[in-house]
């Protein structure tokens, strides 16, 4: 019982913490204040997560250290490399509560773990919880970390409790997306700004960057090693021999980007990865935005063909619908989304950051099918190490 009664305040104070911050990194602040008043911890941290990818994309962290310097490398290949520990928040999405202390999911002795050695020891933590913040729509937009030092191990009611508010948390961090007005993307904010690449070593390190890279980076907001997208996406890359990886980010000041992965010398664990970023192109949101919206599988479908330029006779057609349908739809969108017009819709996500690939093709998920991105990429990079 006291269980329930400190996660239904706990999440009282997130719903009244998400309605009254203005944008992600204010709201994953103070969502960590929140718990902290009612569970203690040493260290903690919340990330944004894209719910296409479950990707990191924005992080804040209280009272984290980075004693070796590699904190970027040591999540990235924690989460997403080869070891038996990795894929950590991905398995967790998979449970009932998404809430897990470090004890509770490994099975073996916790101080032979990668975790334990390589985060909790070195920062003078001995226990975590880990949690999955999904929201009612069903998708995960984010996750968290909660240490604590020796002798202060979290114990099964603060477990419950933490279970008890995840939902609103993930329905906090996707409000404040959407809250979040997207940052106009004038001629003279993209003009010769130059590429944006960052190539990431074998051993998981940076080796380059261009400074329009570094500039996209700083402004994501990673809070402690703002490389970290950068090397999370490499390390993904590496490991799962995808032909391509992409995730979209949200800056600090609300412009979208679009981060991708790619070889630059061959496959495998010896190879250099090569990350691209862009201003993210309105085709490139439309699963984002269907998301953030709640739009069904059918108005996302209508969503991206009236950003590829179709015409409502063209949608239905494509769609093998009635144009009547199609203007159902897109009333149901024009609600969901805040606008009272075809015209508002465009303004908002087309002209906020750049024209779309007109007469690209939709892919089944939404997603307009990129031209490939060229095989050589050559870049005069400016060196980080």
């Amino acid at each position: 019982m006291a269980a329930a009664r400190q996660a239904g305040a706990l999440r009282d104070e997130v719903r009244d913490v998400a309605l009254g911050t203005a944008e992600p990194t204010e709201f994953r602040r103070a969502a960590l204040d929140a718990i902290r008043r009612r569970i203690p911890f040493d260290i903690g941290c919340i990330a944004l997560v894209d719910p296409a990818s479950m990707m990191f994309t924005g992080v804040t962290m209280l009272d984290a250290d980075d004693p070796s310097g590699r904190a970027a490398e040591t999540v990235a290949h924690i989460e997403y490399g080869t070891s038996c520990f990795a894929n950590t928040y991905g398995r967790l999405a998979r449970t009932r509560t998404g809430v897990q202390t470090i004890r509770e999911a490994l099975d073996c002795d916790i101080r032979d773990a990668l975790p334990y050695n390589e985060i909790l020891e070195p920062q003078g933590m001995d226990d975590e919880v880990r949690l999955v913040f999904r929201g009612r729509d069903g998708r995960v937009w984010g996750g968290g970390t909660l240490m604590r030092g020796p002798g202060r191990r979290f114990d099964a009611e603060e477990v419950a409790t933490l279970a008890g508010c995840v939902s609103e948390i993930g329905d906090g961090l996707r409000l404040s997306l959407l809250r979040g007005s997207p940052l106009l993307a004038s001629d003279e904010s993209l003009a010769g700004s130059g590429p944006a690449v960052v190539v990431v070593g074998a051993d998981n390190e940076i080796e380059s960057a261009t400074p329009q890279a570094t500039e996209y980076l700083e402004r994501l907001g990673y809070e402690g090693s703002f490389m970290l997208p950068a090397v999370v996406i490499a390390v993904r890359f590496r490991y799962e021999g995808t032909a391509a990886r992409a995730v979209r980010a949200r800056t600090q000041d609300g412009q979208w980007l679009v981060l991708r992965a790619g070889s630059l010398d061959g496959r495998g664990e010896s190879a250099r990865i090569v990350v691209a970023i862009e201003p993210a192109q309105p085709a490139q949101l439309v699963a984002l935005t269907a998301a953030l919206h709640g739009l069904t599988e059918r108005e996302t479908d209508v969503l991206a063909r009236v950003l590829a330029g179709e015409s409502r006779t063209e949608i239905a057609r494509g769609l093998f619908i009635s144009p009547y349908t199609v203007q159902d739809h897109l009333k149901s969108i024009y609600a969901k989304t805040g606008v009272g017009s075809r015209q508002e819709l465009v303004a908002r996500l087309f002209f906020t950051h750049c024209l779309p690939r007109i007469g690209t093709t939709v892919g089944p998920d939404g997603w307009f099918v990129e031209k490939p991105a060229p095989e050589d990429v050559r870049v005069g990079a400016q060196r980080k190490r």
